[in-house]
């Protein structure tokens, strides 16, 4: 590759074109016209030596190395953009800026989804970007650039990565309505004699509900484990499988047609966390956006039977 050809809004030009699949689209996500996007195009392809995208039907295709180079790229960018925005001051309704972060599907749920309206209202030019991760991989996706802010629930923090609690929320267990166990004492022979869906964002991961079930000398029956907390719910009417989760990720449990109920045994809240560079604070851009999650008020977690 021939870097003297390279300057970082040809990068940008090819994180849109990559993301948007289009020329068209991405000129229009630049705001600039076709043709400029086209040249744009045209020299990178100089540049690398590969054609980045290729016709296919109606749409592009990228070319394998493009998606190999895609990654890069985009943690490129972020890191220049994090490197320009120290040195000025944020304005949210001027920035332009978009956000790289890291959650599992109830992360997002029960931390974005309390100040999504306003957030998006308040800085209209602002754009976020949301990824898979977890414990297991957001620290280094951090480390690597790829991610300004994590939100879930992470290891302990190190000389690098700082980790911050701002909610908590009692676990219950869901099951369908009409579930034998949706009714009469739930005691923790019941809970451990039914058929136990987990939810697993990283797999191999051995969560709190387990290890607190060890220390009690009692394990639970585990038939599926899904890698997502949306599918985990969707399939729960359909079968005698139980969940045990958080009880701020189904508020409206009733009008899914299932029932709450309250853990026969003491565990530990979930907290939810947010993981980010310590030298975040020297991003305004970055501490504006973990003020306004943290400050959101929490859904009061609803009492279970």
């Amino acid at each position: 590759m021939d870097f003297r050809r390279l300057d970082l809004n040809l990068l940008v030009v090819f994180d849109a074109v990559l993301s948007e699949r289009s020329v068209t689209r991405a000129a229009e996500r630049l705001a600039l016209t076709q043709p400029a996007v086209s040249h744009a195009l045209s020299r990178l392809r100089a540049a690398c030596g590969d054609p980045i995208v290729v016709r296919q039907g109606h749409g592009m295709v990228p070319t394998p190395r493009a998606v190999a180079l895609h990654p890069e790229v985009r943690a490129l960018l972020a890191r220049a953009q994090r490197v320009f925005s120290l040195s000025s001051a944020f304005d949210p309704r001027q920035s332009q800026r978009q956000f790289h972060l890291g959650c599992s599907d109830h992360a997002a749920q029960a931390l974005l989804g309390p100040v999504l309206e306003g957030l998006l209202r308040d800085a209209p030019g602002v754009r976020l970007q949301l990824l898979h991760a977890g414990r297991s991989n957001a620290a280094d996706m951090i480390r690597a650039g790829a991610l300004d802010l994590a939100l879930g629930v992470f290891n302990s923090a190190d000389d690098t990565i700082a980790v911050r609690t701002v909610r908590e929320s009692p676990y219950v267990c869901l099951m369908r309505a009409g579930h034998p166990l949706a009714t009469g004492r739930f005691t923790l022979a019941r809970y451990l004699s039914a058929q136990h869906l987990q939810v697993l964002v990283q797999p191999g991961a051995f969560g709190g509900i387990d290890q607190t079930l060890a220390r009690l000398g009692q394990a639970r029956d585990i038939r599926l484990v899904a890698a997502h907390f949306g599918a985990a719910l969707g399939l729960l009417p359909h079968g005698e499988l139980v969940l045990t989760v958080p009880d701020d990720l189904a508020p409206d449990a009733a009008a899914r047609g299932l029932v709450r109920r309250a853990l026969p045994f003491a565990l530990e809240p979930f907290r939810h966390q947010l993981a980010m560079s310590r030298r975040a604070g020297e991003d305004p851009g970055l501490a504006w956006l973990v003020e306004r999650i943290a400050a959101a008020p929490g859904r009061r977690a609803r009492s279970a039977r």
